[in-house]
C-alpha cells in the first residue's frame, strides 16, 4: 500500500511538472524549438527588420491596433495609431534611418497564442548631429491572431544612453 500511494503521488508530480513546462520553454538563436517559437522569431526579425531598413509599412503590419509601448524614456503609448505618429514625429527629428542590432532573441511560450520575447539589441541613432541610443533590452508580448504572431505591447530598455545621461547630469 505504502509503494502504491508513493507511486501514485509521483506519477501525479510528473505530470503536473510535464504541464507546467509544455507552454513555457525557451528558445534562443539557432536552437530548435516548437513551431510556434520560430513563427514569433520570424516575426520579431521581420518587423525590426523592416524598419531597420526603412520599410514601416511592414514594420508596422507586426502591430495590433491596440498595441502598446514603453519607450526608451519612460512614456507609455497606447495604439498603433499614436506609436506610428510618435516613430514619424522622431524620424524627423533623426539625421538618418536609424540602424538597429539585435540579438539572443529568446522566445517564452505562454499559452499557444500568446508569447514572450526578449532580446539583446544596440541602435545607432543620430539627431542633430549628436549620437545616441546605444545598448539596451528589448522585450515583445506577441499574440496569434488568425494564424499570424502580432505585436501587443513591446519595450525598449536603454543601458547607458550618453547623449540623455548627460542632459539629465549623469
Amino acid at each position: 500500500m505504502k509503494n502504491s500511494i508513493f507511486t501514485i503521488l509521483a506519477i501525479l508530480a510528473f505530470c503536473f511538472n510535464a504541464n507546467a513546462q509544455t507552454a513555457g520553454a525557451f528558445w534562443s538563436g539557432s536552437r530548435s524549438a516548437n513551431a510556434n517559437a520560430n513563427a514569433v522569431h520570424a516575426a520579431i526579425t521581420t518587423a525590426y527588420d523592416a524598419f531597420s531598413t526603412g520599410n514601416d509599412e511592414k514594420g508596422w503590419a507586426a502591430y495590433t491596433e491596440e498595441a502598446a509601448e514603453i519607450g526608451p524614456d519612460g512614456s507609455i503609448t497606447f495604439g498603433k495609431k499614436a506609436l506610428r505618429e510618435g516613430w514619424d514625429a522622431f524620424m524627423k527629428m533623426a539625421d538618418e534611418a536609424p540602424k538597429f542590432k539585435y540579438e539572443n532573441v529568446q522566445v517564452r511560450m505562454l499559452t499557444n497564442d500568446v508569447a514572450l520575447a526578449v532580446w539583446d539589441s544596440e541602435a545607432d541613432i543620430k539627431v542633430g548631429g549628436q549620437q545616441m541610443g546605444g545598448k539596451a533590452k528589448g522585450m515583445a508580448v506577441m499574440r496569434k491572431i488568425n494564424g499570424a504572431w502580432k505585436i501587443e505591447f513591446d519595450a525598449l530598455t536603454e543601458i547607458g544612453m550618453p547623449a540623455l545621461d548627460a542632459a539629465r547630469g549623469n
